[in-house]
């Protein structure tokens, strides 16, 4: 559907009770987006690229193509 929107995660980590993940949000048939972040490892995983989705840092276009080099659609400035 038009405007749906979909996370893939290219990398999670959780060490001393930290999460760290990379995540792509794609808004189906629109644009996508890269974010990094951390969060504290008491959230699960699903919960923790969430939480990356929404609150992370966004990637430049060229670090995010590096993570996720098949996604085609442009990139969200």
């Amino acid at each position: 559907m038009l405007g749906e929107r979909e996370i893939r995660t290219a990398r999670y980590y959780n060490v001393n009770r930290y999460a760290c993940a990379i995540v792509a949000v794609i808004t189906s048939g629109i644009d996508w987006a890269a974010y990094i972040g951390g969060c504290d490892s008491t959230l699960r995983e699903e919960e923790a690229v969430k939480w990356v989705a929404k609150r992370g840092a966004k990637l430049s276009m060229e670090d995010a193509k590096h993570y996720f080099p098949d996604i085609k659609m442009p990139y969200r400035l």
